[in-house]
């Protein structure tokens, strides 16, 4: 195993995921991790002000960040690198996954928004149907 895309929204399924990439950081110890963070700009396009939204993912995405390099992922950080990328949250998980040929793609069972708890969660679920690489789904 070479290369992991970890997809991450900061939610508490995430954060369970990021205990299973940890798993795999000390198993390989040429691994390189590629934690994607996912700005889904048309799922809040009508309903609410740009400037609001661009405000809100700029804090989120530089928390996850911070958190990423600096708690969760701190033992790793030469293998470690933060991807932000703005589109439709699946599609673009599996674009930056071939993207960066890797093996593995982690993500959370559920996202943050309400409709990314229903059963296994919208964005997971996209990814599983989308992916051409193996997905490791982490409740």
């Amino acid at each position: 195993m070479k290369t992991i895309v970890y997809a991450t929204d900061g939610s508490k399924s995430a954060e369970h995921a990021s205990e299973m990439v940890k798993d795999y950081l000390e198993a390989w110890p040429e691994l390189e991790l590629y934690v994607l963070y996912v700005t889904d700009r048309e799922k809040y396009a009508y309903d609410y002000a740009s400037d609001a939204v661009d405000h809100y993912e700029a804090r989120a995405t530089n928390e996850i960040k911070e958190r990423i390099e600096n708690n969760i992922f701190s033992d790793w950080k030469d293998r470690v690198h933060f991807i932000h990328k703005t589109g439709h949250a699946s599609s673009t998980i599996c674009e930056v996954a071939k993207d960066e040929q890797a093996d593995l793609i982690v993500v959370g069972s559920h996202g943050r928004g309400f409709f990314d708890r229903a059963l296994l969660g919208s964005v997971a679920h996209g990814v599983l149907n989308r992916s051409e690489l193996p997905v490791l789904v982490v409740r």
